[in-house]
């Protein structure tokens, strides 16, 4: 029986930097040569469109994860993530990685965020230790970018805009000082770790669904994903450990998007190869065998970079092997 099952893999963290340059595997290079390339926004945006989610002033990121994350988000929500600037001569910058915050550490800082800007409308949670929102009274002018876009590079660029930026650069000073000043961030600088000198907000807007999608399997522990779900009556499942184990459980046609982890934990060649081993070559082989119809490879950093292949595009022999940066560009 020929296989109706479309499988599509989404990759945070995938076309940036040292990854983007280093080597292939051969099914991903394989994969790569004989797909149709698309490219689209940053992997939050891909997602919200994915459900035809539509901007409001941002892309609404935070009230969808703030539910996949087990909160109730009602009004206007942004996204808080902890993070580390780091100074760079004259300006600053943002650490590549997220501090490494113990959940009770996170909660002491949201606690003391609470009691200063409790008068301001303004109210943290931390659903995970490195996932914070903020929860506010009144909805703002402010337009924001990813945490995910910004990573590594300077933030000036990249600071709330539009008419309430102003104010909100200086509610973000007045942030700082008071997390500066934290003894938490005593503990994790002894403690030879990164401290957490700022918030990232991004993805502000109000919960509102759209159409119900009942045909779509997502398979997440990504918290906007399975927020997206949620809400859209999609069937949900948790994260697979290898192609494998997602087919052996994928028991309904139709189409299947597989949330991966953001490719930030290994070194690059070594992330690479796990996923050679554990997704590209299986799923290779899978599509070779008609197990599964069509394979979509969504290779996110700045923008998604989406490649489609199907059993029939493997028999294009004449596309020929490239490197691997040069699909990402």
């Amino acid at each position: 029986m020929k296989s109706e099952l479309h499988c599509q893999l989404l990759l945070p963290g995938f076309a940036r930097g040292t990854l983007a340059a280093s080597a292939a595997g051969p099914a991903l290079g394989t994969l790569l040569r004989h797909a149709q390339r698309e490219f689209a926004g940053n992997a939050a945006d891909w997602l919200c469109r994915r459900f035809d989610v539509a901007p409001q002033q941002d892309i609404p990121a935070a009230p969808f994860a703030a539910l996949g994350d087990g909160l109730q988000p009602d009004g206007y929500w942004l996204c808080a993530d902890p993070v580390s600037l780091v100074l760079h001569r004259d300006s600053f910058a943002l650490a590549e990685c997220t501090p490494a915050l113990r959940m009770e550490q996170a909660q002491q800082f949201v606690d003391a965020l609470n009691r200063h800007f409790a008068a301001d409308g303004m109210c943290f949670h931390a659903a995970d230790a490195r996932r914070w929102y903020l929860d506010l009274a009144q909805r703002p002018d402010l337009r924001t970018h990813p945490l995910a876009q910004v990573m590594g590079r300077d933030i000036q660029p990249y600071l709330p805009q539009g008419g309430d930026g102003l104010k909100w650069h200086g509610l973000l000073n007045e942030l700082q000082m008071l997390l500066h000043a934290h003894p938490v961030n005593a503990d994790l600088e002894q403690g030879g770790e990164m401290p957490v000198n700022s918030v990232w907000l991004w993805g502000g807007g109000e919960l509102i669904a759209r159409a119900p999608q009942p045909e779509l399997s997502i398979w997440a522990d990504d918290a906007l994903a399975r927020g997206l779900a949620m809400v859209h009556q999609s069937r949900l499942a948790v994260l697979p450990s290898s192609a494998r184990d997602w087919l052996r459980q994928a028991h309904d046609a139709g189409e299947h998007l597989v949330v991966h982890p953001r490719l930030s934990s290994m070194e690059p060649q070594q992330a690479l190869e796990r996923l050679e081993k554990d997704w590209f070559a299986p799923l290779l082989d899978m599509l070779r065998k008609g197990h599964v119809a069509r394979l979509t490879l969504h290779l996110a950093g700045d923008t998604v970079y989406s490649f489609t292949v199907t059993r029939a595009d493997l028999w294009k022999f004449w596309r020929r092997a490239r490197p691997l940066e040069s699909y990402l560009g």
